[in-house]
């Protein structure tokens, strides 16, 4: 009945403003893992304290999904086994998780960046919490390249060398640092990629942090001038 489903449309509508703005939310918990980088890099328990951050924009990440039917639905599939394994490896420090946490982890990031990306780029009207989601986003795919970065370490040992402190043992927050150098194309040479799977990734990585940008902005230059001819129409 086209009456029953235009009343259930606009409660979901409804249900979507009252809610706190999803993209915003997400955005805070990466910069918060961000700004805490160089805090959780001399800490003791520097590398657990920055997984448990991890696990903050997990939560945060399924937060902006929520609501979608199935794509709600996959990403908590994905999402809880992720965030339970990376629990359980901040606690007990088992090699056996370690792995299955990183794989899970990556598996989890990748499906709910490329909904955000989706999301975004197909928009149809530019919000504050757009640009915010649009700016998530972004963070998001530094973050999943970096823990794709991790998990190909652990995988592929000696992957990646560094060329400052030579057969320095690299912790998470240092391929996050990585992943977002190579994605803003500056590249400073302290980390290299040695190995080819490594090198295959950071070549994709670097294509997109320029792609997206080139997108993004042209897809919201659009939005506004249809919408200044709208107006003067």
């Amino acid at each position: 009945m086209p009456g029953l489903a235009n009343i259930k449309k606009k409660r979901a509508e409804i249900a979507e403003r009252r809610r706190l703005h999803p993209y915003t939310v997400l955005l805070c918990s990466e910069l918060t893992l961000i700004v805490l980088y160089p805090f959780l890099a001399t800490a003791v328990l520097g590398d657990e304290f920055f997984r448990l951050l991890a696990v903050i924009v997990f939560l945060t990440a399924l937060y902006a999904v929520k609501g979608r039917g199935r794509i709600t639905t996959i990403a908590l599939i994905l999402g809880a086994p992720a965030i339970c394994l990376r629990l359980v490896n901040i606690v007990e420090h088992r090699e056996l998780v370690r792995v299955p946490d990183e794989i899970s982890g990556l598996l989890f990031l990748i499906f709910v960046t490329a909904v955000l990306v989706t999301s975004i780029v197909s928009n149809p009207s530019v919000t504050a919490d757009t640009l915010a989601g649009a700016v998530s986003a972004y963070l998001l795919i530094g973050i999943t390249f970096g823990l794709a970065y991790l998990t190909i370490e652990s995988l592929l040992p000696g992957s990646f060398r560094d060329t400052v402190q030579p057969g320095k043992r690299f912790s998470p927050a240092d391929f996050t640092f990585f992943s977002f150098v190579t994605l803003t194309t500056v590249g400073y040479g302290d980390i290299v990629p040695w190995g080819p799977h490594a090198r295959t990734l950071a070549i994709i990585e670097s294509v997109l942090g320029i792609m997206y940008p080139a997108v993004l902005i042209s897809r919201l230059v659009g939005l506004h001038g249809g919408k200044r001819e709208k107006n003067d129409s």
